[in-house]
């Protein structure tokens, strides 16, 4: 939770890129990821901190896109406070969702650029 509140402090240190909104559920359910993504970039489990790391990218993004950044880090804190296990746990599967669908979309217009365009798919990465 340290490197969370430390991200958050850090993050609020951006100016926002667009004057701040009124929280909406859609915000809100992104700040809420950003707390769960931050947790799991804490993790010892490096596949675990991979995935938090990048959703953690993933949904301030998208907080950013929407100039939702204002007072990031006490709105962060706040959301956290409120958090229950039980919350938690139901935002991760939500926000897992949301990156799933992200990256099918990207998949999707990958797959159709390169129908499109005859090229080959990078093969994937030797395991």
């Amino acid at each position: 939770m340290r490197l969370l509140l430390a991200a958050a402090l850090a993050l609020a240190a951006i100016p926002p890129l667009a004057s701040a909104q009124p929280d909406d559920s859609l915000t809100v359910s992104d700040i809420r990821c950003v707390i769960v993504a931050g947790t799991l970039a804490q993790s010892d489990d490096q596949s675990l901190k991979n995935l938090g790391t990048a959703s953690l990218l993933y949904f301030w993004g998208r907080l950013e896109g929407r100039g939702a950044t204002a007072n990031a880090a006490a709105r962060i804190i706040d959301e956290a406070h409120k958090m229950t296990a039980d919350d938690v746990k139901a935002q991760a599967k939500t926000c897992g969702d949301m990156v799933t669908a992200a990256g099918q979309s990207l998949q999707d217009i990958g797959d159709t650029l390169s129908k499109q365009t005859g090229a080959n798919p990078a093969p994937a990465p030797p395991n």
